[in-house]
């Protein structure tokens, strides 16, 4: 009779067992998908800035760099939409803000990248401004 209980008791330390480890490689493969789905994004946003810093070097008129991003510009700042594909979107939820700023003959442009209005990545470049 002792035995059958120990069985019993044995069983149950195994179940608690396994279920632990189920439970920790559970929550091992959620924060590695967590992880990859913000080195997507991060990726992305990356990309999306080299592309609009390319951009910003090769036009002259900022009207250009918006027209070619598919945004609008308003004074000094250019802000465009892009859609999960990188595509430009009226309202996607990747969001470009450049802010041109001109110091003498030297002009600076701030990128900024936002998903759902949270800042993703920013980098600034210049170059010598045009006539």
């Amino acid at each position: 009779m002792k035995r059958r209980n120990n069985l019993g008791i044995e069983i149950i330390v195994i179940l608690a067992a396994f279920i632990c480890c189920i439970l920790v490689l559970s929550k091992a493969f959620v924060s590695a998908r967590v992880r990859s789905s913000q080195a997507s994004v991060l990726s992305d946003a990356v990309t999306l800035a080299s592309d609009c810093a390319d951009v910003f070097l090769a036009c002259e008129e900022k009207e250009d760099i918006a027209k070619i991003l598919g945004g609008e510009a308003k004074g000094d700042q250019i802000i465009a939409y892009f859609d999960d594909d990188l595509d430009p979107s009226v309202q996607g939820p990747f969001k470009v803000v450049i802010d041109i700023v001109k110091q003498g003959d030297f002009e600076t442009a701030v990128i900024e990248i936002l998903r759902n209005e949270e800042e993703i990545y920013s980098i600034e470049t210049g170059r010598k401004a045009r006539s």
